[in-house]
């Protein structure tokens, strides 16, 4: 009598297990859609200084703690980020601040899918030395007449320091698919 090696049912238990369990990933994961605009909170790892750096230099991150969405965790806290100086914009008279253009490189979910970052911009930001410096040219022209206009030449804006454990936030630059389980 011939034997039919898959009458036996433990064997044939273990081999339905075995089958089935490499389709369980796609079985019990979901997609979850990050959405542009997403803040990622970042620290640097890193020194960034208008006065020093210049373009092509690196600078490194870390995500500052973990990005959910719905619950689940898409970017894991700790995770690298790389940027790459473009441009530097040094600080000059009126009180105008200097400025970074940084390339940030995409940062991974924990899918192992790289998500695009971009820079958060939020309008025009005016620091106390930016305002310092409108309000001496402003009240100078009321006072002084063009004469007072040359207040605000004195007033020098500030450079871009930032420190290793210095904090910043980026957002994610267009929607995308996690898979997570």
């Amino acid at each position: 009598m011939k034997m039919n090696r898959f009458k036996n049912p433990l064997c044939c238990l273990l081999m339905t297990g075995i089958i089935s369990s490499s389709f369980l990933p796609a079985a019990f994961s979901e997609e979850i859609v990050i959405r542009k605009g997403t803040d990622i909170h970042l620290v640097f790892d890193s020194k960034l200084d208008s006065t020093k750096s210049k373009p092509g230099d690196t600078v490194k991150f870390h995500v500052e703690k973990d990005v959910e969405v719905d619950g689940k965790t898409l970017i894991s806290e700790g995770t690298k980020v790389t940027g790459t100086v473009e441009k530097i914009n040094k600080r000059s008279r009126y009180g105008k601040n200097a400025s970074v253009s940084m390339h940030l490189r995409s940062v991974k979910s924990v899918s192992g899918k790289l998500i695009m970052l971009e820079p958060k911009t939020k309008g025009q930001v005016i620091s106390g030395e930016t305002g310092d410096a409108a309000v001496a040219t402003v009240g100078g022209a009321v006072l002084l007449g063009p004469l007072g206009l040359a207040g605000g030449y004195f007033v020098v804006g500030k450079n871009v320091h930032a420190k290793v454990g210095d904090k910043t936030t980026v957002q994610v630059s267009k929607d995308t698919g996690v898979n997570v389980k």
